[in-house]
This record gives C-alpha cells, structure tokens and sequence, in this order.
C-alpha cells in the first residue's frame, strides 16, 4: 500500500513540476525575474579579494566589537537560521528588542539599496550602522578600531586585505571587509543558502528551474 502511495505522489509531483513550469504566470515571472548568480559579483569601489573576505567573516561573527562583548553581526543575522535571527523583532544591546526584524544577510549584495528603509546605498554604509546603534551593538568607531588593534592577529589580516592603506585599521576599512564577506552570501544555484565557507558544496538544482527542485524532492520520497 505505501509503495503503491509513494508511487502515486511521486506521478503527481512530475506532473506538477511539468505544470508549474509551463504555466503562463511562470513563463512571465521568468522574464522578469533571472536564478541568482553563482559567482561572486562586483562591489563598487570595494574589489573583493579572499583577504578581505577572510577578514570579513572573523569580523562578522566576533561578539567583541559590540559595547557589551556579547553581540555580533550574526547575532542579528543568524548565518545557521536563515541569515536572520529567530524572533519577530531582532534583540539587541540589553536585550533591547528593535522595531523591525533584521532583513537576512543572505544575497543582500543584489539588492538596489540596505535597510528595510532603503536607506543605506551599500554595504559599506550598512555595515556601519547596526554597530553603532543603540539597540543593537551600542559600539562607537573608535572602540571598534581600538579593539581592533589591541589583537596582532587583526592587525595583519588588516595589513594583508588593505597592503596600501596607512593605518590598515580604520572604521572604513572594517566596513569595506564585512562588505566583502557578505558578497559572498550569495545562494546562486543552491536550493538552500549553503555558502562556500560554511560547508562542502550541496546539489546545485536552481539554474535547471522550478523542475529542478520538484525533481530533487521527489528523489528525497521514501
């Protein structure tokens, strides 16, 4: 009986995916809408380099430059739940809880403007908001940089993603990073957000279509 169901629903999900594919809301939506890039995209006045990248994603995730040591960027845009944090309103410096829940950090790069509001032209303006927010990191730019420069291993990935930059620590320099690291969050080709960095690449079905993905679940059927 249950292979005999397993059977059927998998008829029916090909069927489906057949459908949905050819249907005509789906054949507009495709002119308009184009599958997430795969590869990295530019940043204006920002080249993405792997050091810069690598720094990037220690500054991301380190609680440290936040007043209370305790939060950090992936607080509020969790990497492991979807690029945001789990509750309707996103928690901040004294468990404050914010107006709004953080937009997800996950291909962020592509969008025309950053904040819900639109008010930030790019990650590097973004970045260097949250951090000084009261709600959120409660941090000042120079704490940031003198954190920073309290730790020799900062200091050399600092000189290593920005070799022409006398200091390499600044504040712009801190925002110019993370903007790197988050072009790399980017889901291009993949079903679920699985960055390079995080871990070993997944089946990559999105440029193939919704097919794709109704063709991936029904090899997932019992």
């Amino acid at each position: 009986m249950m292979r005999k169901l397993s059977i059927a629903t998998i008829l029916v999900l090909v069927s489906s995916s057949h459908d949905i594919a050819n249907d005509d809301l789906m054949v507009a939506a495709k002119q308009i809408f184009k599958p997430i890039p795969s590869a990295i995209p530019a940043v204006k006045d920002n080249p993405v380099t792997t050091e810069k990248a690598e720094l990037g994603k220690m500054l991301f995730f380190d609680p440290r430059l936040s007043a209370s040591g305790v939060i950090s960027c992936n607080t509020r845009h969790n990497l492991g739940t979807g690029g945001v944090d789990a509750g309707p309103t996103s928690v901040g410096h004294g468990w404050q809880k914010g107006a709004r829940r953080a937009p997800t950090a996950y291909n962020a790069v592509f969008n025309v403007a950053q904040f819900w509001d639109g008010r930030a032209t790019d990650h590097k303006t973004q970045a260097k908001g949250p951090v000084q927010a009261s709600a959120e990191m409660n941090a000042t730019p120079d704490h940031v940089t003198s954190t920073l420069n309290s730790m020799e291993d900062y200091v050399g990935k600092f000189k290593q993603a920005f070799p022409r930059d006398i200091p390499p620590v600044t504040f712009d320099n801190f925002a110019k990073a993370l903007e790197a690291f988050e072009a790399t969050l980017t889901t291009g080709g993949s079903v679920r957000p699985v960055p390079e960095w995080r871990c070993q690449r997944s089946e990559r079905p999105t440029k193939g279509g919704i097919a794709a993905v109704h063709e991936q679940r029904v090899r997932l059927l019992p």
